[in-house]
């Protein structure tokens, strides 16, 4: 299969597009499973779990995939530096829910909705960096 059809590489275009309205620095990368210790980095993880939700006897089925986004900021004593970080994650969780009320939802076969499972928040911290984490789910329907 080629890597552009996989589910996690459509997502990922997607999210170039949301990050792309948060961020001024466009020189970031959304790496798969692999978050560098530069500031402006991502990494999109696909998170192990159940895909099947319902199964009918027609053949159709719903199912889930859970990604992780996590993300290296810029971290400090400031408050308005970390109250940004936050904020970004607010900002993004506002998008995807907007993006799937208007039908916005990235470019994966039978998907019916994207939405944020988790708000963003800090997983750890040095003393000028510090991740964060968001968990985001899709929803598609398969077969039949």
């Amino acid at each position: 299969m080629n890597v552009e059809e996989l589910k996690i590489s459509k997502l990922r275009e997607y999210l170039f597009g949301i990050i792309d309205s948060l961020v001024k620095d466009k020189n970031y990368q959304i790496n798969a499973n692999m978050l560098s210790n530069d500031i402006n980095s991502y990494s999109l993880d696909l998170v192990p779990g159940g895909t099947t939700i319902e199964k009918w006897i027609t053949g159709s089925e719903i199912h889930q995939s859970i990604y992780s986004l996590r993300s290296r900021m810029a971290y400090s004593q400031d408050v308005m530096n970390n109250l940004s970080n936050v904020g970004f994650f607010e900002r993004f969780a506002d998008i995807i829910e907007s993006n799937n009320k208007n039908g916005v939802l990235p470019d994966i076969k039978g998907i019916e909705k994207i939405e944020c499972l988790t708000c963003g928040s800090m997983t750890d911290a040095t003393t000028n960096t510090c991740s964060f984490d968001i968990q985001l789910k899709i929803t598609y329907r398969a077969g039949g």
